[in-house]
């Protein structure tokens, strides 16, 4: 999510900071990196007056990807110009320069001044700019519930996910713990925010195959392949992703064997007719030849 910007170089102005020249979807801005880590980046719009843009923080993140992104039937979709105007307002850019700054907005954003983060380490931690975080994948139980938590009925029956509390939810039960002691998820800037969704989001993601995608499909090979990996899970006690990683040859026995048992099993004797002698009051005489 977010634009990339496709070359970025610094000069110096007279009498200024060192400026950068950037490019961001095909368009050239001059900004000025200023403050305590950079936090502040001053643009030069092309009708010469200089705004600011400060870094936002976690909580406007959430608040905004809640507004501006939604799944539908394509897939999950997300508003690049809502959310751009977001991040202007939250600086008090005038209105009519939301258009041109648009696409530098959400380069700010969503840390594109950043070095890219190397991904989740074997130990589970992860570097972001001066913080680390240790992430953990969330269990199906603290999915459940947060997917619970975040769905809300609609006047005509449907349920509408509530984007950021879910997120939040996740967040909360997959960031275990954060270098330097001391940081908390909401002191977290957006761009930082954005990284750590970025990698949390993959980290609770990982692992979809195609199959997983077909059984969601619903249709008749879908159904076929659910059903025929539930009937090797219950007789073997494998996992799905054992089914589908054995040879398919192999596969194709444990079928067959299943067939064949099942096809010569006994068929179970029909229930008998209880008699009066079944009955726990009768009285049973027997009657020999003497």
């Amino acid at each position: 999510m977010g634009a990339e910007p496709a070359h970025m170089e610094a000069t110096e102005e007279a009498g200024t900071p060192a400026a950068s020249r950037i490019e961001v979807d095909g368009r050239c801005f001059s900004v000025h990196f200023e403050g305590p880590d950079e936090h502040v980046v001053r643009v030069d719009t092309g009708s010469g007056e200089r705004v600011q843009l400060r870094r936002w923080g976690f909580d406007e993140h959430l608040r905004a990807l809640d507004r501006h992104a939604w799944a539908d039937e394509r897939g999950l979709r997300f508003d690049h110009e809502g959310f751009s105007r977001d991040v202007l307002r939250d600086s008090g850019v005038p209105e009519p320069l939301h258009e041109e700054l648009a696409p530098l907005a959400l380069w700010w954003a969503t840390g594109g001044d950043r070095e890219p983060t190397s991904g989740v380490g074997p130990d589970g931690w992860l570097r972001i700019g001066a913080i680390r975080a240790r992430l953990r994948p969330w269990t199906f139980s603290e999915r459940s519930r947060a997917m619970g938590q975040s769905l809300t009925a609609r006047p005509d029956g449907s349920r509408e996910l509530g984007l950021e509390r879910y997120l939040r939810a996740m967040l909360a039960a997959s960031v275990v713990a954060f270098e330097p002691a001391g940081v908390e998820l909401s002191m977290l800037d957006g761009a930082t925010t954005a990284a750590l969704l970025d990698a949390v989001v993959a980290l609770n993601t990982a692992g979809e195959r195609d199959e997983d995608k077909k059984m969601r499909a619903s249709d008749a090979g879908g159904q076929a392949l659910a059903r025929m990996t539930l009937l090797l899970c219950r007789t073997l006690g494998w996992t799905p992703s054992q089914v589908w990683e054995a040879p398919a040859a192999e596969i194709d026995r444990l079928l067959s064997i299943l067939a064949v048992t099942e096809a010569s099993a006994p068929s179970p004797a029909a229930p008998r007719t209880p008699g009066l002698a079944d009955y726990p009051d009768a009285v049973v005489i027997q009657v020999e030849a003497g």
